[in-house]
């Protein structure tokens, strides 16, 4: 049975303008013309158009919806590029909902603290990936750092998981704030140049923002995943700096046979460390980092250090009690 177009419009609720336009390019031709002229379809006409009406439901564009009809791509193929859009722009979404939640908590009413936001909340992917390739360029440029290190300060750590809690978003917002500051990449630059000049070395806390370079790369990311796991648990705990059980926490960190030349040079590394002053940025950082791949923030950097020198110094002063 041939449908006229108005036929075919009440049939499958299209404006006739839209089906005599697919017709016009050739997606659903007409099977052939009434003795008055007018176009007539068919059932193959009539399921193609069914088929364009579907496709353009899903988003799918002209040029598309021609290459699938003429068997140029599958609709599988077609569909998997709209998934990997829709992705795109589903992490877009989310990012400006994350600006609009800081804005409403009246945090950054600051003009000028707004752009920024709504700036970061519209990078691309790439534009933000290409953010931290220059966070890691800027703070390894001419120290001679191992690859380790700089695949590290690029990697997969300041990345935005695929489906983020709205505090995963909120952090990497703050992230990117804190990446872009060229103050903070000054002071980054200057914890990798602090690994860097201790590199061969004995391994030794720092205050940067972890790994370490030279013969054995991550010796510094070593030595602080270490303190997380003795120091930072014996302060969760409670434990005292001057108790046996502390005792028995740097033993586990610098190892029972460490002699006391050691002991007294990570003593004066972190106690130089302290008297210098622990920038806070590093700290939150860290807790940043923390937050976008779901762990357990680090303890405070400075509270670690400071326990660290009680318990040195207990154990020194202890024969002599």
């Amino acid at each position: 049975m041939l449908l006229t177009i108005g036929e075919l419009a009440r049939r499958t609720g299209l404006p006739v303008r839209t089906i005599r336009y697919w017709s016009e390019v050739g997606v659903v031709p007409e099977a052939t013309r009434s003795a008055g002229g007018h176009r007539l379809y068919d059932a193959a006409g009539v399921a193609r158009l069914e088929l364009v009406a579907t496709l353009r439901e899903l988003g799918f564009g002209h040029a598309e919806v021609r290459r699938v009809l003429d068997r140029e791509s599958t609709v599988a193929e077609v569909a998997a590029t709209h998934v990997a859009a829709l992705d795109t722009q589903i992490a877009t979404l989310r990012l400006r909902r994350a600006v609009l939640s800081a804005i409403a908590a009246g945090d950054r009413e600051e003009p000028g603290n707004m752009d920024r936001l709504n700036r970061m909340a519209r990078l691309s992917a790439q534009e933000r990936q290409q953010m931290i390739e220059d966070f890691a360029a800027r703070a390894c440029a001419g120290l001679g750092v191992g690859p380790e290190l700089r695949d590290r300060l690029r990697g997969d750590v300041h990345r935005l998981p695929d489906d983020p809690t709205q505090e995963q978003l909120e952090a990497w917002l703050e992230l990117s704030e804190l990446v872009s500051d060229p103050g903070f990449q000054q002071l980054a630059r200057r914890a990798v140049q602090q690994s860097a000049v201790t590199r061969g070395t004995d391994p030794e806390p720092g205050p940067g923002t972890g790994p370490g370079t030279g013969p054995q790369p991550d010796r510094h990311s070593r030595f602080a995943e270490s303190l997380e796991r003795t120091v930072g648990a014996a302060l969760r705990e409670g434990v005292a700096p001057d108790s046996p059980r502390a005792a028995a926490v740097v033993d586990r960190l610098l190892g029972a046979g460490s002699g006391p030349e050691r002991r007294a040079a990570v003593r004066a590394r972190v106690g130089g460390v302290l008297e210098a002053g622990l920038d806070g940025r590093l700290e939150r950082y860290r807790q940043l980092l923390a937050v976008l791949q779901d762990q357990q923030p680090p303890t405070s950097r400075a509270a670690v250090y400071t326990w660290l020198v009680e318990a040195l110094d207990s154990a020194e002063a202890a024969p002599r009690r």
